[in-house]
């Protein structure tokens, strides 16, 4: 016979120290057994039920209560593309304290179901921002010399994609970039 081991323990032993504990271990009546037999509602149930957030959760309808999550998740406002006295600068506004980023530089840009995303530009920097609206979505700004075009990408699991085509001054390096927030935005300063 094979006796299967859980971190040390048999299945035989598991299971009769689980009835030991439910059976009290052999000792005399708790309080709790005594309440148990002269009021068995009381031994089941408090006199003020409590509401867990997962109970209200499950008293409302699915879209209710996702619509209300959604409205308490920063949702991107504007994108604009400026110049600074240091390069050019990509600022994301969001109805709430900027949320946090992941950011790389990519040979390719993809969309939904990994389909490529065409942008402007010869280098493709693409950020997302963790824990948004997973409506949310933004209309290409205006763009500049270098920041050829900023676009939406997609969102996938609480997570808003943004591609930014730039224009590398010597057609090969990478740009030099920072990416910083300052209250609501989240800022992508590229440098000269």
């Amino acid at each position: 016979m094979r006796v299967r081991r859980v971190a040390g323990w048999s299945n035989v032993a598991m299971a009769s120290a689980v009835v030991m504990v439910l059976a009290g271990c052999g000792g005399g009546e708790s309080e709790g057994s005594k309440e148990a037999e002269s009021d068995p509602v009381a031994a089941t149930s408090s006199p003020t039920p409590s509401r867990t957030p997962q109970a209200e959760a499950s008293s409302r309808s699915g879209e209710e209560w996702e619509e209300e999550q959604a409205a308490k998740l920063p949702k991107l406002t504007d994108v604009e593309v400026t110049e600074t006295a240091e390069g050019d600068r990509v600022t994301f506004t969001f109805n709430a304290p900027a949320p946090r980023y992941l950011d790389s530089w990519e040979k390719e840009l993809n969309g939904p179901e990994g389909k490529p995303v065409k942008i402007e530009g010869s280098k493709f920097l693409r950020v997302a921002f963790v824990g948004v609206d997973p409506e949310g979505r933004f209309a290409s700004p205006t763009p500049n010399e270098r920041v050829l075009e900023v676009r939406h990408l997609m969102n996938f699991e609480g997570e808003m994609s943004a591609g930014i085509g730039i224009v590398a001054p010597d057609g090969a390096a990478d740009p030099v970039y920072d990416i910083s927030t300052k209250g609501t935005r989240v800022v992508v300063d590229i440098k000269e």
